[in-house]
């Protein structure tokens, strides 16, 4: 023998529809006797959210772009019109010695004609001598280290853990409304529309400057090492001073040098 149907059933529906669906599970339970889980099976098995509409009353949200058979773009081929002249001499990409890669300056090229004053003036101190060339490798590892050091704290000083990107739209909502007529004593179900502005998406990032920093302490680690080196190499430079020896160690360090 079939199970009897709970008369709260329906009459939790009933109530939902009067709040037009404005009402929580826990609410409905609380107002019938009812397990909250209980009126959530029937709010499920029973489509509370499905309306019954006609074609013309559908909530289906329209598809965006034109119609099927619009004509608009026929002929259109995309791109700019035959005869445009608004990109001559623009060969695409960033102008030549842009520094807008640069990342950490460990492998930064250097251009001397591109140097601010004060760079200039640290580099044009430089001479042939294997003994000058040290010490002007040592200033050019000493100044990126200042440089990256400077873009360390730069980043550490505006470090966020996380970004946040909230995205609104204004979409029109339909609900069910329920209309009682006194004179025929039925209650009839009309959908109401009404526009709200919904969030329709969140997006939460990391932010990059965690990565930064620790490539720049990376590269500082290393720009570093090559700083000793450069110091060890003057020293012996200095202390076996002329002869075959020296010759040995200026060859040795133009193999080993890095490219910087």
């Amino acid at each position: 023998m079939p199970r009897e149907r709970n008369p709260n059933r329906d009459k939790a529906y009933k109530i939902w529809l009067e709040h037009n669906g404005d009402i929580t599970n826990r609410q409905i339970a609380e107002m019938l006797g009812e397990n909250e889980k209980v009126i959530a099976v029937w709010k499920q098995r029973d489509k509370w959210n499905v309306v019954q509409q006609s074609p013309d009353e559908s909530c289906t949200t329209k598809k965006r772009g034109a119609p099927k058979g619009n004509k608009n773009a026929v002929g259109n081929g995309g791109g700019a019109p035959p005869g445009n002249r608004n990109a001559v001499g623009n060969s695409g990409g960033a102008p030549p010695r842009n520094t807008n890669a640069v990342r950490t300056g460990e492998h930064q090229s250097i251009w001397m004609d591109a140097l601010t004053p004060e760079q200039a003036e640290v580099l044009d101190r430089i001479d042939l001598d294997p003994v000058s060339q040290a010490d002007d490798e040592i200033r050019l590892l000493a100044w990126r280290e200042r440089e990256m050091m400077m873009r360390i704290r730069k980043l550490t000083e505006g470090l966020t853990e996380k970004q946040r990107r909230v995205l609104q739209e204004r979409l029109t909502i339909k609900e069910p409304v329920q209309i009682h007529d006194e004179k025929s004593g039925e209650t009839k179900t009309f959908i109401r529309s009404r526009d709200e502005l919904v969030t329709t998406e969140i997006e939460e990032t990391e932010y990059r400057a965690i990565e930064d920093i620790l490539a720049l302490e990376e590269a500082l680690t290393r720009v570093q090492d090559k700083k000793l080196k450069a110091i060890q190499l003057k020293a012996q430079l200095v202390n076996n001073g002329g002869g075959p020896e020296k010759e040995i160690i200026v060859r040795r360090w133009s193999r080993d040098k890095p490219n910087a």
